[in-house]
């Protein structure tokens, strides 16, 4: 079973994938970035994570950090490549299909959270499966 890690603020949204996903992925959670940063080393054990684009808001002794910084982190600490999907709900399909490599292309796949998580389930099977780059 592959082991997907979800970093995004709005929890409804992760129960709803989390529950989606379940019958296929070990899913885990993530609504802090510094929980998230706090356990680099242990993010290793993913082979797919989900990635808000506009993350949630930081402490105050925290800079802002946004899902583009935190893909290109995990592209550059971790030991081996995951694959990194970057998730947004301010931009269409259409738009991330036009402007999604250019903003993020460190990213292997971006997903609009409008389209449906049957997309978002066939384009990370796609992924883990090809290792291929793709939009939806």
């Amino acid at each position: 079973m592959y082991k997907l890690a979800i970093l995004d603020d709005d929890e409804h949204w992760c129960r709803i994938v989390e529950r989606f996903m379940k019958q296929e992925y070990a899913v885990e959670t993530y609504k802090s970035v510094s929980r998230f940063l706090w356990e680099i080393e242990e993010l290793n054990q993913y082979d797919i994570f989900l990635v808000d684009f506009v993350l949630l808001p930081t402490a105050q002794y925290e800079p802002n950090i946004d899902g583009i910084q935190i893909v290109a982190d995990l592209k550059r600490d971790l030991p081996r490549s995951p694959v990194v999907i970057l998730a947004t709900a301010y931009m269409s399909k259409n738009e991330l299909e036009v402007h999604g490599k250019q903003m993020c292309p460190e990213a292997d796949g971006f997903f609009a959270k409008d389209a449906g998580l049957e997309l978002l389930a066939n384009q990370m099977k796609r992924l883990l499966t090809a290792g291929t780059t793709e939009d939806i």
